[in-house]
């Protein structure tokens, strides 16, 4: 969960104008007329109109709410119907997953010169969205690259067994792409899968979107296996990217950890939020688990869905992940070699002073950085959130050990420990068959 706000923070998610009203203009084109209209429809914005279905699908909401938030052994159980399931999610749902890709986009950019590769980039780029639900994760991709390049070949291919959510989606993102830059394929992902390898992995820059799907197929062998054999494809081909979102809760954030270490061992690296590409070290503690955090300037329609649901979202959590092939690695570094081995240090937790006793104790800043994970008080200025990077600790500073009980000092940061130049440690790995290490079922996800 999100950590209570203690005051003003760094870098906030705004959601642009164009986004909000696209999001409406999707509402408006799948939603009944409302029942409660005082004046026709045709007299009505797309964000008029939205705001009374909204009202309208209260209960819907809060149901649909439940079901991510509850201990539920399957949402596919879910009993709405289809149509109404996928218009209630784009409701309470979509925009606060493009505020939490949004944000990921922000601290990639400011870390890395990826999208100053990209905008340069002559060749095709084809974003596929697995499991796409209501597109959030291809729109924000597609938004970025659209302000940075405008004219740049882009295409989006959008995976999903439900025909409603593949709707939407393609809805969304038809107000940045013509139709014969979209293609819709409403599969399982195992049947995509074996597609994809009977024909053979594409070539060109290719980034794949997995939002909220690690959670739903974890559990499942067989299209694990696929998954992994996919991505191995993609890496042999190189020009590779993946984005990675799931919740930011402790088992689904801890399960997507693993599969961090999976990929970065079958040969990816991590572009965000890591400062190393070795074991996730928060792995070996298993009280600890990582994800990102998002201040999130909610717009007035969120507010009220928020109203609704009795929360309050202007502080967004998200285990979130972006990977890059080793050639796209060299690519960037040729771009910008300062920010390609500049030592990091990432914010992953804010533990509490337990010998502070005062309403609101002080805290100090768990940090991840190349040589381990450091303590450090936080300085004067705005807090910082889960994901955001601080000034590297200076090297004797104390260092929490994965043994209990034990204290060690951080390592100078040498060429090979530092982000992003270290070649990849390739090894045969077997497919990630086994389950993540808590045993206990989880239920799946599509975001919150």
């Amino acid at each position: 969960m999100p950590s209570p706000s203690r005051g003003p923070v760094w870098g906030q998610v705004h959601l642009s104008r164009r986004t909000y009203q696209a999001w409406a203009a999707t509402v408006a084109s799948l939603a009944k007329t409302p029942r409660s209209l005082l004046k026709p429809r045709s007299e009505l914005s797309d964000l008029e109109l939205t705001a009374a279905v909204i009202k309208e699908h209260r209960s819907d909401l809060v149901q649909l709410w439940e079901t991510f938030t509850t201990e539920r052994a399957d949402v596919s159980r879910y009993l709405m119907d289809p149509k109404r399931e996928s218009l209630v999610y784009l409701l309470g749902f979509h925009l606060s997953n493009q505020a939490r890709a949004q944000g990921v986009m922000q601290r990639l950019a400011a870390r890395t010169s990826l999208f100053t590769y990209l905008s340069q980039a002559q060749a095709p780029i084809h974003l596929i969205d697995l499991g796409c639900g209501t597109g959030a994760l291809s729109l924000t991709a597609v938004e970025e690259l659209k302000q940075l390049a405008p004219e740049a070949p882009l295409s989006v291919e959008l995976v999903d067994k439900s025909q409603p959510f593949l709707e939407a989606a393609t809805h969304g993102l038809k107000a940045w792409l013509g139709d014969e830059a979209l293609t819709t394929r409403r599969q399982k992902l195992d049947e995509y899968f074996q597609r994809e390898a009977a024909q053979g992995a594409r070539d060109g820059l290719t980034w794949y979107q997995l939002g909220y799907v690690w959670n739903e197929i974890a559990h499942q062998a067989k299209t694990t296996q696929l998954l992994l054999k996919y991505l191995d494809a993609g890496l042999k081909k190189g020009k590779r990217l993946i984005t990675l979102i799931e919740p930011a809760t402790q088992d689904l954030a801890r399960a997507a950890m693993e599969l961090r270490d999976e990929l970065v061992e079958r040969g990816y690296r991590v572009l965000y939020p890591c400062p190393h590409q070795e074991a996730c070290p928060m792995l070996e503690r298993s009280r600890d688990w990582c994800y990102s955090e998002f201040a999130w300037e909610r717009p007035p329609l969120s507010k009220v869905v928020d109203k609704i649901l009795k929360v309050e979202r202007h502080r967004l959590g998200a285990s979130a992940y972006i990977f890059a092939s080793p050639d796209l690695v060299e690519a960037m570094a040729a771009l910008d070699p300062v920010a390609a081995t500049r030592p990091q240090a990432v914010v992953v937790g804010r533990p509490l002073d337990p010998s502070d006793r005062r309403r609101q104790p002080t805290f100090e800043y768990l940090l991840c950085t190349p040589g381990g994970l450091v303590k450090e008080k936080p300085g004067e200025g705005p807090e910082l959130l889960r994901g955001q990077t601080t000034e590297k600790p200076a090297p004797r500073k104390k260092s929490i050990d994965t043994a209990p009980g034990k204290v060690s000092t951080v390592r100078s940061a040498s060429a090979e420990s530092l982000p992003f130049i270290r070649p990849p440690v390739v090894k045969k790995v077997a497919p990630l068959s086994r389950p993540p290490s808590d045993k206990k079922k989880r239920k799946p996800k599509r975001g919150s």
